[in-house]
């Protein structure tokens, strides 16, 4: 009997190693390949600054005081190896470990090894675990410490003596610090379970001596991770609630579902969900027959309901009472290795309930890991090539580009600060930016780095025209909705795009563009497909000179690709004498992104020097990149009158009266430009 329970183990033993070796090559292979994630530079500029001075005071003045703990332990990490991106992934890598092994355990010592078994590889195949495992960011501490806490609490209840009662509740309540310090969202694991605890042992268990000095604990870390939040980071949680509220109650549930959905009843979520509620059903049935006496039903079903509790509690606060902007899946992290344990219980109680047999419950359950591989794989593949914003690949370039003098803008200061080593020189945001600034010395500088606030186009012309070079790192969503119109119009025309990788964009500009003198244009809207033509401009036609036409788009639709925009010279004959094909806003901003602002589309036709003077038609073709499907086109546009090139031989007239012969050309032009100015606006 022992030497098969020592075999057991061995067998039990192997298979925990191989799942920590598969999570770790999955996680592993996450950090090496995916791009920062913008929040991640946060964390490492804050354990930067930890490193430096002691705390992690940014050079605004203020405290970073999101993931304290996990701040301290990234810088740690930084101190130990040198702060880098591998480095400050590498504690989520290890608490993203240690929560599968826990996990094992926890339903080894609770249920059945089994469960702890296919609960575990459910985490070990969790998207959302192999993110944020291998990103520098405290959701893989917070859950390691979440599960600790809810275990030991869980634990605690289950003491037969006032001393192990007491040593085991301040267990709990250190684990609670831990997570509260690792991250703020360990909040909402209190209340249920405050009302676990009074299920199962009655109020006046809370009041007891072995007891209440663990809440005391607990609660006064709540304060003081309060005090923290108001003091160091002054201003930012009136500012927060007033513009993003993090508790808001709109009970619409319909509309917060979808948001969550995606994590429960997903097809390859959905078993496991399903088991869960089975398990659930089984523990509430058990119940029943006690007469509702929790201590009278066995430890597996008391666990089911002990844990169900904090899942649903902070389910229904996410879908009732958490605001419309933290609808995210992220804030669901920290209990979903209990979803996963129920899960577990209910495959494993139905196996048992058909199988009496040990060796086919062994080989059942063999066949529902083989099972469960199957269905958690793929998603976790999938997770490995779904890239993040290249931030870190871009401001890389820049620094290497850099030279003494330049500016640097971007709406991510941290990237900035981070891998420039010092930060930028402007925060360059316009929208959405209020609760990441601070008064500081008369000025408005973002919280992470202390960089000025640029919020005005007039700011950024001056900056354009004083600075010889000016860097601005975004990436295409934000240029597209965190900036007004005439601010993204003066982006497309002052800077050029130099690199992009990943989403993100560096664009420079060397000094002050004068735009060209436009004689033609039109204001009256063409229609070419999910595109309007809002109107155009040229500049004087004249062979062998460049013809300046700038088109100002506007979406008219949804756009789901990237459309094209081709400018065409036609001659009276109907040949193309001149042509340019490229991306409306010069690539800049993709068509998928054009909302109901107005952007440039500037064109140079290079005419030829032998085109005879006459008139000749502008006509566009909008086409998908892709597919090379004309979305519209080609339409005329407007017509221009053609100047031919000037005559270089001057015969007497000429060579005697070289003024003259200026003044008739300037004349000839002026004319020219008069007709095809009436040509645009018929």
């Amino acid at each position: 009997m022992r030497a098969a329970g020592l075999k057991s183990y061995r067998f039990a033993l192997i298979g925990v190693v191989a799942l920590v070796a598969l999570a770790g090559w999955l996680r592993w292979h996450y950090i090496q390949t995916i791009s920062l994630y913008v929040d991640e530079f946060t964390t490492l500029w804050a354990a930067q600054r930890t490193l430096e001075t002691g705390v992690p005071v940014l050079p605004s003045g203020v405290l970073y005081t999101r993931g304290l703990l996990a701040t301290y332990v990234t810088a740690l990490a930084g101190l130990i190896a040198g702060l880098d991106y591998t480095t400050g992934r590498m504690p989520s890598l290890l608490f993203g470990l240690a929560t599968l092994v826990a996990l094992f355990i926890v339903g080894r010592r609770v249920w059945h090894a089994r469960v702890g078994w296919l609960a575990a590889l459910g985490l070990a195949l969790l998207p959302e675990a192999i993110v944020w495992s291998g990103r520098a960011r405290f959701y893989a501490q917070l859950q390691f410490f979440t599960l600790l806490t809810l275990w030991a609490a869980f634990w605690s209840l289950q003491s037969s003596s006032r001393v192990s009662l007491a040593r085991r509740q301040l267990v709990f309540a250190g684990l609670f610090v831990l997570a509260l310090f690792s991250q703020e969202q360990t909040v909402l694991l209190y209340p249920p379970l405050v009302l676990a605890t009074v299920l199962w042992c009655g109020p006046r268990f809370l009041f007891q001596r072995a007891v209440w000095p663990a809440h005391a604990l607990i609660l006064g870390s709540l304060a003081v991770r309060f005090g923290v939040e108001l003091v160091g980071q002054p201003g930012f949680f009136e500012t927060i609630q007033a513009e993003r509220p993090y508790v808001a109650p709109l009970f619409d549930v319909a509309a917060a579902w979808p948001a969550y959905a995606p994590l429960l009843v997903a097809p390859e979520r959905l078993p496991w969900t399903l088991a869960g509620l089975l398990a659930l059903g089984a523990a509430l049935a058990a119940l029943a027959r006690a007469g509702g006496q929790l201590r009278q039903i066995s430890c597996g079903h008391q666990a089911t309901l002990f844990f169900a509790l904090p899942l649903f509690f902070v389910l229904a606060f996410v879908l009732t009472l958490a605001g419309g902007q933290w609808r995210e899946t992220r804030y669901l992290f920290l209990v979903q290795p209990l979803w996963l344990l129920l899960g577990a219980a209910g495959l494993i109680g139905v196996v048992d309930r058909l199988w009496t047999n040990e060796r086919w419950r062994s080989g059942v359950t063999v066949l529902l890991t083989a099972l469960l591989l199957g269905l958690g794989w793929p998603a976790a593949e999938a997770v490995l090539g779904r890239q993040v914003e290249g931030y870190d690949r871009v401001f890389e370039y820049v620094a290497a580009q850099r030279q003494p003098g330049d500016i640097v803008l971007s709406p991510q200061p941290p990237a900035c600060a981070f891998v420039l080593g010092t930060p930028c020189d402007y925060y360059a945001v316009q929208r959405v930016y209020e609760e990441f600034v601070i008064g500081a010395q008369g000025k408005q500088v973002d919280r992470w780095s202390g960089a000025k606030l640029l919020a005005e186009t007039s700011q950024l012309q001056r900056v354009v025209a004083t600075a010889p070079r000016v860097w601005l790192v975004t990436d295409a969503f934000r240029l597209a909705t965190r900036y007004e119109n005439d601010f993204q119009q003066m982006v497309v025309e002052q800077f050029d795009p130099v690199f992009s990788e990943r989403g993100v964009i560096a664009l420079l500009a060397q000094g002050w563009r004068a735009p060209p003198a436009y004689v033609a244009e039109t204001t009256a809207p063409q229609p070419f497909g999910r595109l309007t033509l809002a109107g155009w401009q040229a500049t004087a036609a004249q062979a062998g000179q460049p013809l300046a036409v700038v088109l100002h788009w506007q979406a008219t639709a949804t756009i789901d690709s990237q459309l094209n925009s081709s400018l065409r010279l036609v001659a009276p004959d109907g040949r193309t004498v001149a042509q340019q094909d490229g991306p409306p806003a010069r690539g800049i901003l993709p068509t998928y992104l054009f909302l109901d602002t107005v952007l440039p589309d500037p064109k140079t036709l290079e005419l030829p020097a032998s085109l005879p003077a006459g008139r000749y038609r502008l006509e566009v073709v909008v086409y998908d990149v892709a597919s090379g499907k004309v979305e519209a086109g080609p339409s005329t546009i407007g017509e221009l009158d053609l100047m031919p090139q000037p005559d270089t031989t001057h015969d007497g007239v000429g060579l005697a009266d070289p003024a003259g012969a200026a003044t008739t050309t300037q004349k000839e032009r002026q004319h020219a430009a008069k007709r095809a100015a009436v040509s645009a606006a018929g």
